[in-house]
This record gives structure tokens, C-alpha cells and sequence, in this order.
């Protein structure tokens, strides 16, 4: 079979360095057009349009608005997701151009969502067309995904997506975003804490006549900031918290808040459920008269109009080195490319924190392109990272079923 897996690689690997230009093609016109977190629309039909010229076997757009297309009918079943939306494009006086018009300089394209994520979604696609028209559909089933809305509510679009589309159950699932051509086997999750206190309203020139809400917060802050007991990883490392934002309740400049909300960011390293989040603050909050803590809940509203209550914890998630599909990601790297790929974890949250951290599947991330650059001006993807990630694609099905 390892002889069989390099034949394929071979035949992979002649194929997608012949599609180059094609492969650029796609991406510019993908990055053409806007798709901003909850205006994805127009994208994800663009996207829908190709996965049926490519030849895919089914192409679905479900009620959330995420895109799915399926190469082949066997019995092993990946999930491959990218996500479809990106930050605001920004101003093309700062990039000195305009984002949205895809620029190649030095073998390199540049435009807003190269990086993150339309190179890998469109990466995951191209690999889906590979395998069709190289006739190698085998004993698996690959569904492929641009996913809605991750860069605000990471993992929950994906989670209506399964509930929506019960019958899509992966195996294994990979996701794509940028990670230098790591392999990823694990990430820390996050959670929103929301911290409420109380205090009473009143004109600055007669405070004493109420309770400044926002002084009474001071000491929760201060225990928060200087917080550092955390569980260690072996892998992840410790968790944080840091309070984000601080808003007051007041209808003036010239009146003491009566009312205060601090947003605290905790990273999850080690799997730590709601109740442990909220015991952990709990010491602070409780010298506090009538201060309360919860988890930050939000409700948004899909492309489709489709509603999301969105409860603000996304779990970590860590696959054992010698894990089936870590051993299979590995094997597929270095058939293809002659070298061991450097293994690792993403600093930042994935729709992984779903896709693996609540259920349970096994997954592995792996992408083209540096993940610093996201979000910024230096949004871009080396043509020869995405031509050499979309052989990877191609070929990890067979490495897993190997």
C-alpha cells in the first residue's frame, strides 16, 4: 500500500502543478468578492457554482447559508472546513491597493482573505476537483465546507451545520486554515466571561448620593489581572484571562455609573468546563455586594436569516501524537514532499473547537500561509504553499484509509 500511496502522490503532484495558473485564477475571482462575517452570500454561490463545475457529486447550500459539496460515496467519511467570511477589507490607501483586487508580486498573492481563509477554502476545493478528475474516488466519502460567520462566532455556524445536515457524520475531520504547512494537532479554546456590577447613578457633583459602580468594579480587575493559577498543558501550556472591555451604565459624562460590565477573554488550555471558569472568578466577585458572573451569551443572525444563540465557550482540543490521523497526516506530508512536516498548534481559536473539541471527532488542522498575517495589510499566501497544500488535500483521504 505504501508503494500505491506514492504512485497516487505522484499522479496527485503532476496533476496540481499542471493547474497552477487555474489555481491562482480561482483564488483571485474568490477574493473579488466581499464576503464580510454575515454578508457572505454572494461567495458562498460563487463557491456553490465552482464545486458543481468542478464535477463534485452533490452540492448543497443549507439553511445557516454554508456551502457543502461531496466527492464520492464510500464508507469512510472526512469532513475537510475552511471558513468563508473574512474582516472588513479595510482602506486600499493602507495596503496601496485595493484588497479586493487580488495582486500576485514575487509568486505571492496578496488581497484580503488570501491567508485567512480563502486560500485554504479554496485550497480544499481545488483538492476535491483533483480527486474527480484523476478518476480516484476509493472507499471514502469527502465532504468539503465554506463555513459562515467563524471569525465572530467560531464553531457555531459549523455546529448548526451538523445539526442541520444530520446526515453528514465525519470520521475524521480536517481543518483548513493557515499554519505554515504545520501539521496542527491542537489549539486552545476561549470563553467570554461577563462580569455585572452594580451601583446607583448619580450627577458628579453630588456623588455621595449614589455609588460609583465603576470603583466598586476596580477591585475585580485588579484580582483578575493579577490572576496567574492556571492548569498547565504539556502541550497547550497555562490558560489566561484578561479583561477586554469595560462599559458603563450612564446617561452623561458628568454622572457616576450605575452600573459597570467587564469582559474578561479566558484561553482554555486545559479543557476547563463553565462552572470551573466561573469558580475561578468567583473569589473576586464575591467581595463585591450584588456583582454577578456568567458567560457572555449572543444571538446573531446568519446571511439566510437564520438565528443563532451563540453561548461564548469553545472548548480546547489536543489529538495524541500517535493518534490515527496525526500518523496519517505525517504519512501523507512526506510521501509527498521527502520530509518530515514540523507538527504543532495553532496560538488561536479554529472552528475546531467544535468540530473536535465538543464532539469528539478526530481532527487535525493543517493550511498554506503564515497565520500572523491575518487580519492585516500583509494578508497573503505564497502560490507555492497553496499549489503544495492542495496536494496534501488530495492525498490525506488515502493516507487515512490506508
Amino acid at each position: 500500500m505504501a508503494a500505491n500511496l506514492k504512485d497516487l502522490a505522484q499522479k496527485i503532484n503532476e496533476y496540481v502543478e499542471k493547474e497552477q495558473d487555474n489555481i491562482v485564477q480561482f483564488l483571485k475571482e474568490f477574493i473579488a468578492i466581499e464576503s464580510v462575517t454575515y454578508n457572505e452570500g454572494n461567495a458562498v454561490k460563487f463557491l456553490a457554482d465552482k464545486m458543481k463545475e468542478f464535477g463534485y457529486d452533490e452540492v448543497r447550500i443549507d439553511p445557516v447559508g454554508n456551502v457543502i459539496g461531496r466527492i464520492g460515496s464510500g464508507k469512510t467519511v472526512l469532513l475537510y472546513d475552511a471558513h468563508i467570511d473574512t474582516v472588513e477589507p479595510g482602506e486600499a490607501k493602507d495596503w496601496g491597493f485595493n484588497p479586493l483586487e487580488a495582486q500576485v508580486k514575487e509568486g505571492v498573492i496578496h488581497g484580503r482573505g488570501a491567508v485567512d481563509d480563502k486560500g485554504c477554502l479554496a485550497g480544499i476545493t481545488y483538492a476535491g476537483k483533483a480527486i474527480k478528475e484523476l478518476g480516484l474516488e476509493s472507499d471514502f466519502t469527502l465532504w468539503v465546507s465554506g463555513s459562515i460567520s467563524e471569525e465572530d462566532v467560531e464553531g457555531s455556524c459549523v455546529q448548526a451545520m451538523m445539526e442541520e445536515n444530520k446526515d453528514i457524520k465525519p470520521d475524521f475531520i480536517l481543518v483548513a486554515e493557515p499554519s505554515s504547512m504545520r501539521l496542527v494537532r491542537g489549539h486552545k479554546g476561549r470563553a467570554l466571561l461577563k462580569i455585572t456590577v452594580p451601583g446607583k447613578a448619580a450627577h458628579a457633583s453630588a456623588a455621595w448620593r449614589g455609588e460609583n459602580a465603576l470603583i466598586k468594579a476596580l477591585p475585580i480587575i485588579e484580582g483578575i489581572d493579577k490572576y496567574n493559577d492556571f492548569i498547565e498543558d504539556p502541550f497547550l501550556g497555562k490558560g489566561t484571562i484578561e479583561v477586554t472591555k469595560v462599559d458603563c451604565k450612564t446617561p452623561s459624562l458628568n454622572t457616576i455609573p450605575g452600573e459597570v460590565t467587564i469582559i474578561c477573554d479566558r484561553r482554555i488550555s486545559c479543557g476547563e468546563s463553565i462552572e470551573d471558569l466561573l469558580n475561578e472568578v468567583k473569589p473576586f466577585v464575591d467581595k463585591v455586594s450584588g456583582a454577578k458572573a456568567e458567560i457572555d451569551t449572543e444571538k446573531v443572525t446568519s446571511y439566510t436569516g437564520y438565528e443563532i444563540t451563540c453561548v461564548d465557550y469553545f472548548p480546547s482540543w489536543v489529538m495524541p501524537e500517535d493518534h490515527k490521523i496525526v500518523v496519517a497526516g505525517r504519512k501523507a506530508f512526506s510521501t509527498l514532499f521527502g520530509k518530515e512536516p514540523v507538527v504543532g498548534k495553532w496560538d488561536f481559536c479554529t472552528n475546531a473547537t467544535h468540530l473536535c473539541g465538543r464532539t469528539g471527532i478526530p481532527s487535525l488542522g493543517f493550511g498554506p500561509g503564515d497565520e500572523s498575517l491575518c487580519h492585516s495589510t500583509e494578508d497573503k499566501v505564497p502560490i507555492s504553499e497553496l499549489v503544495d497544500a492542495i496536494k496534501f488535500y488530495a492525498l490525506f483521504p488515502f493516507a487515512i484509509i490506508e
